[in-house]
């Protein structure tokens, strides 16, 4: 598999792993010293970010679903990457109705390491407690 592709399973499985509650296995697609961030929360490091990720989860799979759209990839060595995914978070109400509960987009740096595609970082620019990442924090997509 290609670099490319192997990135786009890595965000496909962020979500899917997640939603399933699957949190050990979900804690592996991050480096050691990863970074991830919400506007107004942040985790450092893969044993934090399984432990603060997790606890913001519900506490039975099913209820969320983190949708993830065709990102944008660039290369900047065959070690080092970036991403811009859109996503939506979709919550299941006790009726069984889905509704949008977050809309934004991932600003993802990838590094290629154990032998495979991992999160350094992964900041979730959502409004979260009414705020947003300012522009300035965020790599912005290239234009072509």
């Amino acid at each position: 598999m290609d670099s490319i592709h192997e990135i786009q399973r890595l965000i496909a499985l962020y979500g899917q792993l997640l939603d399933d509650l699957r949190l050990a296995e979900w804690g592996e697609l991050f480096t050691d010293d990863a970074l991830w961030a919400l506007p107004t929360v942040s985790f450092q490091g893969r044993a934090e970010i399984v432990r603060g990720v997790g606890a913001m989860e519900p506490q039975q799979p099913g209820h969320v679903k983190h949708l993830a759209f065709t990102p944008i990839i660039e290369f900047e060595t065959e070690h080092r990457a970036y991403a811009w995914t859109d996503l939506l978070a979709l919550m299941k109400s006790e009726q069984g109705a889905w509704t949008v509960v977050a809309a934004g987009r991932y600003y993802d740096t990838l590094e290629f390491a154990a032998g495979r595609w991992r999160f350094k970082s992964r900041l979730c620019d959502v409004e979260w407690d009414g705020v947003r990442f300012a522009p300035a924090q965020l790599r912005p997509p290239p234009a072509i």
